[in-house]
């Protein structure tokens, strides 16, 4: 039978008090908040390992103690070691540009502050600023970041509560009503004559026409409802000829969607060079945001107003909906989950509300038509 004196002069063996002696070292042998054994060199004397085994102990329980870990960690240090890497991954290519972006100037904001000291008060504080600065929809992507980057660190145990969960969204003014009329999809697709004047005076008439790399983009978002990137990134691969459909796999929601081809779309990507390469893009490679540039020129050259390449997205839309599209479909074709993003960009033109108003000018029916096929009001 083992005796306590036996134990104890085992313990002044090679173990004491969570250290252990290996090859002239003494080692940290503990469990962290988690569970989880650690095992660490530490120093060649028992004095000096000692000192750093209380140390970390201490850490531990102040840790159980306040329910975070790491309290003295930096919102950068969070940032960028802890949340970016593991978020990273799960974000479509333009999307995590964009988050990145939003992300290293909440870091300049407060990079410095440590994780467990954000307040309420310094989050709204920083919010009204972002308010009088850039648009509502600008400020509420950057608090939906921070409330994301937060809310990943209660989860992960770095933080008790989320400081920036109360602070609540300002309201964003509604979607931008553009869609184009018969005239300007036909002038947007092959161009106009206009007039150019001369410093001296002179003038003369000359055709503009969006370039045909140009002009592809276009005719596939009219046709398609996609985003610039979306069309950007798709690849051979998701073109199917013989079906008839498209499969964007790069989208902002991370999720792949198929849509099927018009006969217009589809007799313009038969006239496009087909690479046996399933991952070669099937449009001329383009940066979206120089995609985006060329149609802002294009479309001051011929004098079409109020128009970005994202509207042919809200063109598609409205379209849609005005041929009767159930919102459902809409939703499938656009690649949207919420319906009220989809009710965004449904727009109907006055025209076509007046022929749904002229329902109203219809003659009533007549009592025997009325009463073909119904039941009384009085049976039911």
């Amino acid at each position: 039978m083992k005796t306590t004196m036996d134990s104890d002069k085992t313990r002044k063996g090679g173990t004491r008090d969570g250290l252990f002696q290996r090859r002239g070292w003494w080692w940290l042998d503990y469990y962290d908040a988690e569970g989880r054994r650690h095992r660490k060199k530490a120093a060649p004397d028992y004095q000096t390992a000692k000192g750093l085994y209380r140390v970390t102990m201490s850490k531990i329980a102040k840790g159980e103690l306040t329910g975070v870990r790491e309290e003295g960690l930096t919102f950068k240090e969070y940032a960028e070691r802890r949340y970016w890497p593991k978020v990273k991954p799960t974000l479509a290519p333009a999307w995590a540009d964009r988050s990145a972006a939003i992300l290293a100037a909440l870091v300049v904001r407060f990079g410095g502050m440590r994780l467990s000291g954000l307040r309420r008060e310094e989050i709204e504080s920083w919010y009204a600023e972002r308010l009088d600065q850039v648009k509502a929809s600008t400020a509420n992507r950057e608090l939906s970041r921070l409330k994301h980057a937060l809310g990943r660190a209660v989860v992960w145990g770095y933080l008790r509560v989320n400081p920036a969960g109360p602070v609540k969204k300002a309201k964003e003014p509604p979607g931008r009503v553009r869609y184009l009329t018969r005239d300007e999809r036909a002038i947007l697709l092959d161009g106009q004559d206009v007039t150019v004047k001369a410093s001296d005076g002179r003038a003369w008439t000359i055709r503009r026409a969006p370039s045909p790399v140009l002009r592809v983009y276009i005719v596939a978002a009219l046709h398609t409802g996609a985003r610039r990137s979306e069309l950007v990134r798709l690849t051979w691969g998701g073109v199917d000829m013989r079906g008839r459909t498209l499969t964007f796999t790069h989208t902002k929601n991370g999720e792949s969607r198929t849509v099927p081809m018009t006969d217009t779309l589809w007799a313009v990507l038969r006239e496009l060079p087909r690479s046996l390469d399933p991952d070669a893009p099937v449009f001329p490679e383009r940066d979206p945001k120089v995609l985006s540039r060329l149609f802002a020129r294009y479309v001051k050259a011929v004098g079409l107003r109020n128009l970005t390449f994202h509207d042919l997205r809200h063109d598609a839309a409205s379209t849609l909906t005005m041929a009767g599209v159930p919102q459902r479909t809409v939703m499938a074709i656009l690649g949207h989950k919420d319906p009220r993003m989809t009710m965004r960009y449904q727009h109907l033109t006055p025209g076509h509300l007046r022929d749904a108003m002229r329902a109203l000018d219809a003659p009533p029916v007549s009592a025997p038509e009325a009463s073909a096929g119904r039941v009384p009001i009085g049976t039911i």
